[in-house]
């Protein structure tokens, strides 16, 4: 079975070939050139699925004119998808430097040159050429869209806004309209970091006004209230959050216990005692804080875990042995911590969080995906479940 690249490739130069056979048996009858038997034998490895060795003959023995540079275009995107990168950014820089190109040949070139660099990963290169091709009418909503990923891997959240205002522009419904409010949380996260809270406020203005339903908005509002030691408006965020994501209990409340002396503060437990009650599934979530953050001496947390560990089996079997032998109790608070803290080392390197998108895991929490780079779309693992 061919594949779709093979199938692609083969289709291209045995039309090639073709092409050049008719034009020298009927129009050309006087001229002594014959097809040359390369192109069988390259057609001959693309049929025996040998594509590597049929894209280096054919690299070899066509010359880039006025007929072959779109067979060469598409040449350089089969070398760039087998991950041949080297050759493919050689051979658009090749034709790139052919004199006399003509300007439509030279952008949709210089457009496969900048794909090279950007699968390669070499950013900047990728970023210079896109500049220069979004000034092109023809290229600019492709290259807008581009620059856009650029600054996102690179973290330049700035310049991915200033693109994306320009792609909006031209396009008011595009795709990464919806980027804008988290590329706002970006930047309030990294004044927050910075200690540059009024900044950092600003940009959460922002970030709230394109996307009032973002959970993200309510974490950073909450983190910046804790900035403040304002832990009054720290836990209204938090309950706000509960009530749009259970994925607040584990990167939030951590947060919370972290700046506040008593674990066990009031206002807090009382929040906890009404998530509890509305939702009897949040003790699956305390429980795996409890584990992850042993430290934590909140009763919730505590009772939760407790809960969950004497569903065991083995915890089952302590307890009737307790009863039946009527001897010292076993299932005391010590023992419950001393659990806590081993479960904890043993699931450290765990995963903790799982992309709804992809499925993709991770061990701690990221606001984007690292792998669809979609936004918002972590959820919880319950990684008790194994013990």
């Amino acid at each position: 079975m061919l594949s779709d690249s093979i199938f692609y490739l083969s289709s291209i130069f045995l039309m090639f070939a073709l092409m050049g056979y008719f034009f020298l048996k009927y129009f050309d009858r006087e001229s002594n050139k014959k097809i040359n038997p390369d192109y069988l034998t390259g057609l001959k490895y693309l049929l025996n699925d040998e594509s590597d060795k049929a894209i280096d003959l054919f690299s070899n023995i066509i010359e880039i004119d006025d007929e072959t540079i779109q067979t060469h275009l598409a040449l350089g995107v089969l070398f760039r998808r087998q991950g041949k990168i080297d050759k493919a950014i050689r051979l658009h820089e090749y034709i790139l430097n052919k004199p006399d190109l003509d300007e439509e040949y030279y952008y949709q070139t210089l457009h496969e040159l900048g794909e090279n660099y950007f699968v390669a990963g070499i950013y900047d290169k990728a970023e210079s050429v896109f500049e220069k091709l979004k000034t092109v009418d023809e290229q600019t909503v492709s290259s807008l869209e581009k620059l856009i990923i650029i600054y996102e891997y690179m973290s330049q959240w700035e310049k991915a806004l200033e693109n994306l205002e320009e792609l909006s522009k031209i396009d008011p419904d595009n795709k990464h309209l919806t980027s804008t409010s988290h590329y706002y949380c970006q930047l309030t996260q990294k004044h927050i970091d910075q200690n540059d809270i009024a900044t950092a406020e600003t940009f959460l203005k922002k970030a709230k006004y394109n996307n009032p339903n973002s959970i993200r908005q309510l974490y950073l509002s909450a983190k910046i209230a804790l900035y403040k030691s304002d832990k009054s408006n720290a836990l209204k965020f938090y309950a706000e959050m509960i009530d749009k994501n259970i994925l607040a209990h584990l990167i939030l409340l951590p947060l919370i216990l972290n700046k506040i002396d008593n674990h066990n503060d009031n206002d807090l437990n009382i929040i906890l005692e009404n998530t509890i009650e509305k939702n009897p599934d949040t003790k699956k979530y305390l429980a795996v804080i409890s584990v992850m953050f042993p430290n934590f001496n909140n009763k919730y947390l505590f009772n939760s875990f407790k809960e969950h560990i004497q569903k065991h089996t083995i915890m089952n079997e302590l307890i009737k042995h307790h009863h039946e032998s009527k001897s010292m109790t076993l299932i005391d608070d010590p023992l419950i911590n001393t659990l806590r803290t081993i479960i904890n080392n043993k699931t450290k390197n765990d995963y903790k969080y799982s992309c709804s998108q992809c499925g993709y895991k991770t061990i701690s929490h990221s606001w984007q995906c690292p792998t669809c780079k979609s936004w918002e779309k972590s959820e919880p693992v319950d990684f008790l479940e194994k013990i």
